[in-house]
């Protein structure tokens, strides 16, 4: 087997960090934190206004993520309902393996390729293949470090860091 080219290396490392990071976020999480919003219906925080809706945008993610790859496997995506912590563990190891095989089976020489003309109707379809796909990775951290905070709140803190 070769080595992954340079860039396709780290974005798998930066999955594998993501993968570790999601793991503790959600490691014996509460059935009713799983749930529980911190405010009433149209509280600051949009659609993600509670543990369960933000793995449900977690998963939306890894879509958009393969979308931006213009990977195939998006066809694959499991549904991003989930009703119980098991079940959106389980569709997010699901979608993390996808974008993993993207990342593997991505052509080094595109990362950096400008396109001659947009790409799709998606956001940043006139960018490189890099900088588009760097955007939802930074959101998919962002979004762990919103699950550690209601932890905290409801007062079910994750025990483990990274």
């Amino acid at each position: 087997m070769t080595t992954p080219h340079p860039i396709n290396q780290t974005l798998l490392h930066l999955l594998d960090n993501q993968q570790d990071r999601t793991r503790f976020a959600l490691e014996d999480l509460t059935p009713e934190a799983f749930t529980r919003a911190p405010g009433p219906p149209g509280s600051p925080g949009g659609d993600c206004h509670s543990i369960q809706q933000i793995g449900k945008h977690l998963i939306v993610l890894r879509g958009f993520q393969l979308m931006l790859l213009g990977s195939q496997l998006a066809k694959d995506m499991p549904e991003t309902a989930a009703a119980s912590l098991e079940e959106l563990t389980t569709k997010l190891e699901k979608a993390t393996a996808l974008v993993r095989r993207a990342i593997e089976e991505h052509d080094p020489d595109d990362w950096h390729a400008q396109p001659t003309e947009p790409r799709d109707d998606g956001p940043w379809n006139d960018l490189p293949t890099l900088l588009r796909v760097i955007r939802p990775i930074n959101d998919f951290t962002n979004h762990l470090g919103a699950i550690r905070a209601l932890r905290r709140i409801f007062g079910n803190p994750a025990e483990q860091t990274q």
